[in-house]
């Protein structure tokens, strides 16, 4: 009878030492990303989409084809605006900063793309010279880091808005 109680008290104290191991390995600290957020507050997002001269892509994401119009993105920065009537010369025509900018569709001349958490509105009637007319405000959820791992805003940074990672 004494070997039985002795193999009880074994099991049991091996599974209270697994339940223990799993209950702190379920209660680690997530680990924290080493990328460093881009930060711009809410007037700054708002006031920084503006169109400049033409630009060298660099970066491209998503192209996006309309009429003889080529919109490629340029992965955080904005939007590149081609004139591909002779496809064998297509001649830039404008850059559209686009701070936080992945996604772009158009539907008629109205060109949507987001602004980090917004999703702003262009009209493209004039391609060298789109214009806002519209600003959905935290469309979109917040951008989080490129390598998925944990982060935390600070109290100061606390109402400013995650426009890109470095």
């Amino acid at each position: 009878m004494k070997p039985k109680i002795w193999l009880h008290i074994v099991l049991l104290t091996c599974i209270s030492f697994s339940s223990m191991a799993l209950f702190f390995r379920f209660n680690e600290p997530e680990p924290l990303s080493s990328y460093q957020p881009i930060y711009m507050t809410r007037a700054e997002l708002e006031s920084s989409v503006v169109t400049q001269p033409a630009q060298l892509l660099r970066n491209p994401g998503k192209i996006y084809v309309k009429d003889n119009l080529l919109f490629v993105n340029e992965k955080h920065e904005g939007i590149h605006i081609i004139d591909n009537s002779d496809p064998s010369s297509p001649a830039q025509i404008a850059f559209i900063k686009i701070p936080g900018n992945i996604d772009i569709a158009v539907k008629g001349n109205i060109l949507y793309a987001d602004n980090a958490v917004d999703l702003i509105s262009l009209n493209i009637i004039d391609p060298s010279n789109p214009i806002v007319v519209n600003r959905n405000v935290e469309a979109f959820p917040e951008f989080t880091p490129p390598d998925g791992l944990g982060f935390e805003k600070s109290d100061s940074d606390y109402n400013k808005i995650i426009v890109g990672w470095r």
